[in-house]
């Protein structure tokens, strides 16, 4: 393979390899995690359950902007993909803090 000249494609280019990387390294780490939680106490399953989606949640979120990323066409684009990515993690943070109130108030209910 040719090493680009062009500041932009060469950053393309390492953006591409070390996304490979992540993907396999996130597989490990998915497989782990589930692997380890078999172990827990059946009363932790929703507990677990909403950790792993949590995770993979984030996980998709961000092989999309990296993907997103990787398509852009000039650094103009690039920081408009990362102005975006940041708006979307915040609005998702607000939603998980939100929902993580609700659980929190119901388990306080219950007890």
């Amino acid at each position: 393979m040719a090493t680009p000249t062009n500041p932009f494609e060469a950053m393309q280019a390492m953006m591409l390899e070390n996304l490979e990387k992540v993907q396999g390294m996130t597989q490990s780490y998915m497989d782990a995690f589930e692997k380890a939680m078999k172990g827990v106490s059946a009363d932790k399953n929703e507990q677990i359950t909403t950790v792993k989606e949590y995770v993979e949640r984030k996980v998709a979120a961000n092989k999309e902007f990296v993907e997103k990323l990787l398509h852009a066409d000039n650094f103009q684009e690039v920081f408009r993909i990362q102005v975006d990515y940041f708006q979307s993690q915040l609005k998702a943070a607000a939603e998980d803090a939100h929902q993580i109130g609700a659980k929190m108030a119901g388990s306080l209910k219950a007890n």
